[in-house]
């Protein structure tokens, strides 16, 4: 059985997002919240939530098959710049999704 979960339009870049689904791709969930709960980033705690939706709707040993990150709109500003010109920059945001699997036992 595969359960998903999505968090949508968060307010964190994918590139900064991305070295915390690296950490978890391919963990279980028990080990993959366990180190995700020492880092205190924003998106180390973005995705411990999403891990653990995905959880609550799976029952047994489950592990992250697939968790990845895309861009999402992003949010278009600007700041000042030389010679009373502005700049514009924009902020970034993504949508994370995470498919979790139940583990085959070899019996």
């Amino acid at each position: 059985m595969e359960c998903k979960a999505t968090a949508k339009y968060v307010r964190l870049s994918p590139k900064k997002i991305q070295r915390y689904l690296n950490m978890v791709r391919g963990a279980d969930v028990e080990t993959a919240v366990a180190k995700l709960e020492v880092k205190k980033t924003p998106a180390a705690v973005v995705v411990k939530k999403l891990l653990n939706s995905a959880a609550a709707q799976g029952s047994g040993k489950l592990f992250v098959k697939t968790i990845f990150a895309t861009p999402a709109p992003a949010l278009k500003r600007m700041r000042p710049g030389p010679f009373g010109r502005a700049c514009p920059y924009k902020r970034r945001s993504s949508h994370i999704t995470v498919a979790l699997s139940a583990m085959e036992s070899n019996k």
